[in-house]
């Protein structure tokens, strides 16, 4: 790998004297490589290494954490789920859930009391469960 000085050599070289083969052989590289540089200096105007376009980009930008950070605070118990679904986020739920954690919320479990739950406590008796047995 070049650095930026000598990919600077490198295309001046080539502009002045138009002859990739001997400009490759003198930097030990391929003529390809000739041709992207000169290429990537008529678009760009630079042939510096593009070190800011590596990895992986990020799904959620600024606006999104900011969207989850107002919804959790209009809405403490929504859950991680049902945030990427009322936002419409196209990050899965693990995504979501660093993005929650990184901004200073922890996760909690919501703990459903007797008075909240839905089914009643005791619907009547027990009713007795028969043994049957099998005689050989």
């Amino acid at each position: 790998m070049l650095h930026n000085e000598a990919r600077e050599l490198l295309v001046k070289g080539y502009l002045k004297t138009h002859k990739a083969k001997e400009i490759a052989a003198a930097f030990s590289v391929s003529e390809p490589t000739v041709y992207r540089l000169a290429q990537q200096k008529r678009e760009t105007g630079s042939v510096a290494l593009r070190v800011n376009q590596r990895g992986r980009k990020r799904l959620l930008d600024d606006e999104d954490i900011a969207r989850i950070n107002q919804t959790i605070q209009e809405q403490p118990d929504i859950t991680i789920h049902e945030l990427v679904e009322k936002l419409q986020l196209h990050a899965g739920d693990e995504t979501v859930r660093r993005a929650v954690i990184n901004l200073g919320y922890s996760l909690k479990k919501k703990m459903i009391h007797a008075s909240e739950q839905e089914r009643p406590r005791c619907a009547g008796k027990t009713q007795a469960v028969e043994r049957v047995r099998f005689k050989p």
